[in-house]
């Protein structure tokens, strides 16, 4: 069938491109022409001539006028189509999209991964309830997958809130309770026996709706507790037969399992909550903050009871800001620490536990404090250290292995294989003093080769000419090097922190 447009000047054949219209016309007549080479004046049939002329070609502009309309309309039209057509590949690409055909349990495996992260909890408009507004087969498969809806956000209306606890149907949930939003507490509250991870925002008035879950939290894995106002002892977690997991911010004071927990953060605010952590003898990882206070008050008590020194016989990692309260520690499966302040006790504390430390990251330590402890730590695999002498020097030519050393000789750290180092002072003489030291620990027969290597420099806002020397010789020599100027080491050194805390 013929598909043609019509317009009030043309007729166009959508399918061959056949116009018909006044553009077809002959050409209109020309000016004469010895008007046209000359300033000659025209005589009155001239002018008349003249004028007949212009008024064809004001008839034939009014033509182009109305052709170009209907062409912009014809084009429009086209355009329109256009987009209808690709409208239905899509469509039709959509039949047989992979997606459509994949198997309910392989969606569900795929919908597992679209639930939102921190920062985005809080959005309806996302993961999981966005699924179910795809089709319906997305949505049985949502509804149908009860470990999609065990985040919940205490924060949504109560309805929502009801049919995503209902939605959960009794798996471990992971749950935020905030006193402020007290309409959603007593439906989160009377599901305490499916609790499996807890952020709790404690105030006065929340100890008493946490009474009634005493007892009643046998799924309950991991406990984050923040209280800026010290409201009072919360007793509600005593009896958590696995309870594994605890982070305590601000004042708050909780009564724990401590025997069975293996993770644990928490101020140390005074001498008598040692008694507690002592009892924790199970702890895997460690991260204590707010400890310089109590290292003082420790340093100055008249006697110090046996009860003080702390032994936490298998604890691996600790995070610690004072390095001062290691003297009240016993820790001889310790294999990685942290440590942001005053590090001279680390040296004395690595012989007395007699641990096999592998990792070690020191925040502004002096260089002779740095050499004390390595010299107790043969074992150490990972060096990390933010220096901020303005002679790093030293160090760098102590972990230097001198050409005279064999298989038999002892080097310092003969098994580190990774050195990042932080500082604001490295130049260029000092840049080749370390490559000149990877060199030396990558070609010894006396240790480990040093394969990582990160330098993280606060004083340069982009690489300098020399960074690029020193990765060129680095690479070169097969090491994993990398130079980080100031913006990227700060972020790096938060990362350090962020591992333990």
């Amino acid at each position: 069938m013929t598909d043609l447009f019509h317009s009030n000047s043309e007729t166009f054949c959508l399918n061959c491109g056949f116009m018909k219209s006044r553009l077809s016309r002959d050409d209109p007549p020309a000016f004469p022409h010895h008007l046209l080479t000359t300033n000659d004046p025209p005589s009155d049939l001239e002018v008349a001539q003249v004028q007949g002329i212009l008024d064809t070609l004001h008839d034939h502009v009014s033509d182009l006028d109305a052709s170009i309309n209907d062409v912009g309309e014809i084009l429009a039209k086209l355009r329109s189509r256009r987009k209808n057509t690709v409208d239905e590949i899509h469509r039709g690409r959509a039949i047989l999209s992979v997606i459509r055909r994949l198997p309910g349990d392989v969606l569900g495996e795929i919908f597992s991964y679209t639930t939102p992260d921190e920062s985005h909890r809080r959005v309806i408009d996302r993961s999981p309830w966005v699924l179910g507004r795809v089709c319906s087969q997305w949505r049985a498969i949502s509804v149908s997958l009860s470990t999609l809806w065990s985040d919940v956000d205490s924060s949504l209306p109560l309805p929502v809130l009801m049919s995503q606890l209902e939605r959960s149907k009794g798996c471990g949930l992971t749950i935020r309770l905030i006193y402020s939003e007290t309409e959603a507490l007593d439906p989160l509250i009377d599901c305490s026996t499916h609790w499996e991870t807890v952020d709790i925002e404690m105030g006065v008035n929340m100890l008493p709706l946490l009474d009634r879950v005493y007892g009643k939290v046998p799924m309950l894995r991991h406990l984050k507790c923040r209280d800026s106002t010290g409201v009072g002892s919360c007793t509600s977690f005593q009896i958590a037969p696995n309870l594994s997991t605890v982070i305590i911010n601000g004042k708050a004071m909780l009564r724990l399992p401590w025997m069975q927990l293996t993770r644990l953060r928490q101020r140390v605010p005074s001498i008598d909550d040692l008694t507690q952590l002592g009892s924790a003898r199970n702890l895997v990882e460690l991260s204590l903050t707010n400890t310089v206070s109590l290292s003082l008050s420790l340093a100055r008590a008249r006697e110090l009871p046996e009860a003080v020194i702390l032994e936490l016989p298998l604890l691996r990692v600790l995070y610690i800001e004072d390095g001062e309260f290691l003297n009240f520690l016993l820790l001889p499966a310790l294999e990685n620490i942290y440590i942001s302040k005053r590090p001279s006790s680390l040296a004395a504390f690595i012989d007395r536990s007699m641990c096999r430390l592998r990792k070690f990251t020191i925040i502004d330590p002096d260089v002779s404090t740095v050499i004390r402890v390595l010299d107790c730590a043969s074992t150490v695999i990972e060096l990390r250290l933010q220096l901020t002498t303005k002679h790093p020097g030293p160090f760098v030519s102590y972990l230097t292995v001198p050409s005279s050393f064999n298989a038999d000789s002892r080097p310092p750290c003969p098994e580190l294989r990774s050195l990042s180092l932080c500082t604001n002072v490295l130049d260029d003489h000092q840049s080749s003093q370390v490559v000149r030291m990877v060199e030396s620990r990558l070609h010894s027969s006396a240790c480990s080769s040093l394969s990582i290597c990160r330098i993280l420099d606060l004083e340069n806002s982009k690489l300098v000419d020399y960074a690029y020397k020193t990765l060129d010789e680095l690479r070169g020599g097969g090491i994993d090097a990398e130079w980080l100027p100031e913006k990227s080491a700060r972020r790096r050194l938060i990362d350090w922190r962020e591992e333990y805390v």
